[in-house]
């Protein structure tokens, strides 16, 4: 049996020298072997190259995408920043709220007509609402002081205004008590029994008496509404203002009435001027002041 020769390359190196030629002869096979090599090589350069290439790209989306969460995470920063500083500042004005609400009931705790109406506050409402730091936000913590601060701003303004309604009350009824003298003069006759200036019985002189020039004019001591103006017998001309809260003035021996029933003055206003009519000795201010119908000390009316 004849054997089969084996396939070759014959590889020949021709020298410029003249030296003889050198060959090589390398085998199919071989040749076979390293040609798969190769490929093989190439072939996982280019899966490598493939999959470099992407995860290259995955990389710098996923850099780019953590960008943009880092300047959204530096935004939501700044914005829970803001939330807190915001939540502290309502917090310090809810605060002083609620000691200006005090302060102002102990201003108006004496007042016995209103007394009722402004208690102090029984329960405190200046709990501590403040919120952690930048870096240790509790967000439900959060969430809680504002719908706290939420809930009590109605109730801290209900407060107010009825702080508000009683200081508004509490002026009407200064504006309506009689505090100022009707006439500058001098008082000739107090309030209470004295000798009759017309006999020497004693008798009851139910106002106060102050001299002052003929035709002076005469003030109301407070506000309040004219309810009778004429003559009445005993003190002449005679003006009677109801002021409210059962409180009404009375000024007699006037010599002109510059006012009608029903008429709205004010404190200050001129009501009539200074006369001798009536049971008198001389020109004068009969000045009589009642409480719920009750006859009071004029002088304790008086600045």
């Amino acid at each position: 049996m004849k054997k089969r020769k084996e396939k070759a390359f014959t590889l020949m190196i021709v020298p410029h020298s003249g030296r003889s030629i050198l060959s090589i002869s390398i085998p199919i096979i071989i040749l076979k072997i390293i040609g798969g090599l190769m490929a093989g090589i190439v072939a996982v350069a280019a899966i490598y190259a493939v999959n470099f290439s992407i995860s290259y790209r995955e990389m710098k989306a996923s850099n780019q995408d953590l960008a943009v969460k880092a300047r959204d995470y530096n935004k939501l920063q700044q914005q829970l920043d803001y939330f807190v500083k915001k939540t502290q500042t309502l917090e310090e004005k809810m605060q002083s709220l609620e000691k200006l609400d005090n302060d102002l009931r102990n201003l108006l705790k004496n007042d016995p007509a209103l007394k009722k109406n402004i208690d102090l506050k029984q329960e405190s409402y200046s709990t501590n609402y403040m919120l952690a730091s930048r870096g240790d936000i509790d967000r439900e913590k959060a969430m809680r002081d504002l719908q706290i601060l939420e809930s009590k701003l109605p109730q801290q303004e209900q407060s107010l205004k009825e702080l508000k309604n009683a200081v508004i009350q509490r002026n009407q009824r200064l504006a309506s008590t009689p505090s100022i003298w009707p006439v500058a003069g001098r008082i000739t006759s107090d309030f209470g029994y004295r000798r009759s200036p017309f006999g020497s019985r004693r008798e009851f002189h139910d106002g106060l008496d102050i001299a002052a020039p003929y035709g002076t004019p005469i003030r109301a001591a407070a506000d309040g509404m004219v309810v009778f103006t004429g003559y009445r017998q005993g003190y002449g001309n005679m003006v009677t203002i109801s002021h409210g809260y059962g409180i009404e003035t009375s000024y007699g021996h006037t010599s002109k009435i510059l006012v009608k029933r029903g008429q709205k003055v004010k404190k200050g206003q001129v009501i009539a001027k200074v006369g001798n009519t009536g049971r008198s000795t001389g020109p004068h201010v009969h000045y009589m002041v009642s409480v719920n119908g009750g006859l009071k000390n004029p002088t304790n009316y008086l600045q």
